[in-house]
């Protein structure tokens, strides 16, 4: 098949992401007389618009990658391609196929092979027999991790220009999680030599990506390996503005590491930690090791130094952990104040340990992807349903950074993270529309709870809310719900004192220099509770500038 066109497609979750695997596979066969290409789109795309950009490349050979987010979209698209490609030959790959062929043999059509695993050389193989096989669900029998080639050219550097590239240094995972498809792998560990992730650092400094995503099941589990990459990084990569994000396990840090991460310069390494649970009976029984305490002093030691980016995921779901013991560990979590929470759901992946025990567990779950699921013995439907409304609600108020002061507030009125929150739930469940995302509907919902659980507070959780308009929304005007006499008053105010230092269009103001059109699309605050003004302001009034420099001073003086 010398003259055989092989078209690799992925179906990404996000345009920011990108698909390494489709070029690991091209790459293996670049010495070979095959015309490839690269085809990448996101799941928004309809199966018919993705067939019609297939079909113009007229390929032999369609390579298509099966994740969790994409295996709906795929098998809908294997219809369509096998109405309007008859001919081609369509190779399939990755976790969704891999541990679940038998599946998809038996309910699925249109395509002809599966490899299962890591799939380089099968690939290979597969391309050197002129895409035939006795079988159709081929094992990957894959070479020592550095053997396989680097995935990544120029051509491919410049197309993802602006995305997320993803890097592996290692394969494979020495845990067992018993939710996570990598325990049913084999459990050694595989690194590719520090001289060849030199070279391809190297490589891509030249490009200058945003960031470089370390797939690593588990970066940091090997110090003769992790530590001497992120010595280069921080010496090759200096006043460069790439970011590495790695994942990591924060028990394994020791005090030489967190010595060496003190110095890091901010903003070149983002951690992501799969904290989980942080009941013990719970980390057994799904085979995750750790200690809590001995993570949560390594955090904190990691957030104090303020020069990494910190996020950290809870699981809903676990065994053992009811929703009392999940409200614990998500108040010790939160209690961190790291800079992303994640509250995830149990998903159970088919081939996984949990999926072959969800009998003993009671466990129920979606039979279609993401396998979310529904409950348990330990937490009821009714419960979970509560759970994930809390956790769209983290992402709304507390990941998004717009609430910042007003949830402290509302945290420290209702005792705990956990009972705001499941507080704000019940509402939010109740009130979903449209707008339901919008900053407006979940401040209205904060004053509902005010109103009812703590009316004496009303007027300074409406000071929390303006303070956190006007910090994060980048907007000169208050929206109707925070509108008021002394809001109209205070932009009065403020704009005749600024006035006054006024030249040539110029405001010099203290340490402050703005132009007199900056001064229009700017927010003044005034607090109108004395709790807020000792509290939080330095002076009696605050102008938020455009670029959200505030400017505290006395409108009734002058300098």
């Amino acid at each position: 098949m010398k003259s055989c066109r092989i078209l690799f497609v992925a179906i990404n979750a996000r345009y920011t992401h990108s698909n390494p695997a489709l070029l690991y596979l091209k790459k293996n066969i670049e010495d070979l007389e095959f015309e490839t290409s690269v085809l990448e789109f996101t799941t928004g795309k309809t199966e018919k618009q993705i067939t019609e950009i297939i079909k113009s490349f007229k390929p032999d050979v369609l390579a298509l990658s099966v994740y969790i987010w994409n295996t709906l979209k795929v098998k809908k698209l294997l219809e369509t391609i096998k109405l309007e490609l008859p001919e081609v030959i369509v190779v399939l790959g990755g976790p969704e196929v891999s541990f679940n062929s038998g599946e998809w043999l038996n309910t699925s059509n249109g395509f002809d092979y599966i490899i299962t695993d890591g799939g380089e050389q099968s690939f290979r193989d597969l391309a050197l027999s002129g895409f035939t096989s006795g079988s159709r669900i081929i094992p990957g029998l894959n070479p020592h991790f550095s053997m396989i080639k680097f995935p990544y050219n120029s051509e491919d550097m410049k197309r993802l220009s602006g995305r997320y590239i993803y890097y592996e240094s290692s394969r494979g995972c020495p845990f067992k999680c018993s939710y996570c498809l990598s325990s049913e792998s084999e459990s050694n560990v595989e690194f590719r030599t520090i001289e060849q992730i030199m070279d391809e650092l190297d490589f891509f400094s030249a490009f200058n990506p945003p960031l470089i995503k370390f797939v690593d099941r588990t970066f940091n589990i090997n110090k003769n390996h992790y530590r001497p990459v992120w010595d280069y990084i921080v010496k090759k990569f200096k006043g460069k503005d790439t970011c590495f994000h790695f994942e990591i396990f924060p028990d394994l840090l020791d005090k030489d590491d967190l010595d060496f991460l003190s110095g890091v310069p901010r903003d070149v390494f983002q951690f992501e930690m799969g904290i989980q649970s942080t009941k013990p009976e719970t980390l057994k029984e799904i085979n995750r090791p750790g200690s809590w305490d001995r993570a949560e002093t390594n955090i904190r030691i990691l957030l104090d130094n303020g020069n990494i980016h910190i996020h950290t995921d809870l699981i809903a779901g676990l065994p053992f952990e009811n929703i009392t013991d999940f409200a614990g560990s998500f108040n010790r979590v939160y209690a961190l104040g790291t800079d992303h929470l994640q509250s995830g759901f149990l998903k159970i992946l088919p081939g996984t340990e949990m999926c072959r025990r969800v009998d003993e567990y009671g466990i129920k779950f979606r039979d279609l992807p993401p396998y979310e699921i529904i409950e348990n013995k330990w937490v009821s439907a009714v419960e979970l349903e509560v759970l994930r409304n809390i956790g769209e609600l983290v992402d709304l108020v507390y990941n998004s950074g717009k609430f910042t002061e007003t949830e402290k507030f509302m945290v420290y009125l209702y005792g705990s993270a956990f009972k705001f929150y499941r507080r704000t739930a019940g509402l939010f469940r109740k009130k979903i529309n449209a707008l339901h995302r919008h900053w407006e509907y979940i401040a209205e919902i904060f004053r509902e709870m005010i109103k009812c659980d703590f009316p004496g507070n009303y007027q300074l959780l409406t000071d929390y809310l303006r303070w956190d308009w006007c910090s994060s929304m980048k907007d000169h005007h208050y929206p109707g719900l925070l509108k008021s006499e002394v809001t109209v008053k205070a932009k009065r105010k403020g704009i005749n004192f600024f006035t006054g230092y006024s030249i040539h269009k110029i405001i010099n103001f203290g340490d402050f220099s703005f132009s007199a059109d900056d001064l229009k699309r700017s927010i003044f605050f005034i607090p109108e509770t004395e709790v807020f003004l000792q509290d939080r302001m330095r002076d009696k009034m605050a102008l938020f500038l455009p670029d959200r420099r505030i400017i505290f001073f006395d409108p009734d003086a002058r300098e």
